[in-house]
């Protein structure tokens, strides 16, 4: 039987989620955290879009509960959506995609999803300050 499949798209300040047909709203803090670990079953397949910082605290709370998170980029998430763009419509196409990529879904622990997003922003800002790219875009 395949895993329940759940989209969350993330902002600084809540959380929209889509799954099983329903779209939730919450904070994006820990209450926000704790109120989706009640709805959610251990071994769903969650699909978070990487949205600068805000996504970090979320994939590893719900690392610890043994969710199988995988990060879309948005640029991938963006070019595979289809109509109006909105907070709900986001969730709901994320968990879309999880489903579309089937067994190609792949999943990393928070430990490992955090190292990679750390090595992926320090490589860009030591590339900026080489070339000389104001970082700060003033």
């Amino acid at each position: 039987m395949e895993a329940p499949v759940a989209g969350i798209d993330v902002s600084k300040d809540k959380l929209i989620m889509y799954f099983q047909g329903k779209l939730y709203e919450f904070p994006n803090d820990k209450r926000g955290y704790e109120e989706i670990i009640q709805i959610l079953p251990k071994g769903c397949k969650v699909g978070i879009e990487s949205t600068g910082i805000y996504h970090i605290n979320l994939a590893k709370y719900l690392g610890k509960e043994y969710m199988m998170l995988g990060l879309l980029i948005p640029l991938y998430s963006r070019s595979s959506s289809r109509g109006k763009k909105s907070d709900k419509n986001d969730a709901k196409k994320l968990a879309e995609i999880v489903v579309s990529m089937g067994s190609e879904f792949t999943t990393s622990d928070a430990r490992e999803l955090t190292s990679q997003w750390d090595f992926v922003t320090r490589s860009i800002a030591r590339v900026k300050v080489e070339e000389g790219f104001d970082t700060f875009g003033l």
